[in-house]
């Protein structure tokens, strides 16, 4: 059974995944000229708002993640999230997965499970 902080990794790259969706819906309405412009547009969008909070708690997570496991076997968990933004991407924001992806991310997965393997 994996460690608490195996699974807290995981959620890590969960986390960063939708950090990236919420940016990705944020993005568009981004407006201003100016640096203050755009970081009062920035403050009053609640997908970026809500993303930047969203990172914040991921620190506080990946610390305690680090605390426990090596960087050399947490870290490569964290490649998970170059999975989990095509698959959120194609559910929520209907989004193609070209085969080149899917052949990618198998090969991150593949990566992974070596490099945990390799660790454990």
């Amino acid at each position: 059974m994996p460690s608490t902080a195996v699974i807290l990794a995981i959620l890590t790259a969960f986390s960063m995944a939708g950090g990236q969706m919420l940016f990705k819906l944020g993005a568009a309405s981004v407006q201003g000229n100016s640096t203050l412009e755009l970081l009062v547009s920035f403050v009053r969008n609640p997908f970026l708002v809500g993303a930047a909070f969203l990172y914040a708690l991921t620190i506080v997570v990946w610390v305690f993640v680090l605390r426990i496991l090596p960087l050399s076997l947490a870290y490569p968990l964290t490649a998970l999230s170059y999975v989990i933004v095509p698959v959120l991407s194609y559910l929520f924001l209907q989004e193609k997965i070209s085969w080149q992806t899917a052949v990618g991310a198998a090969l991150i997965i593949a990566g992974v499970i070596v490099t945990h393997a390799r660790g454990a």
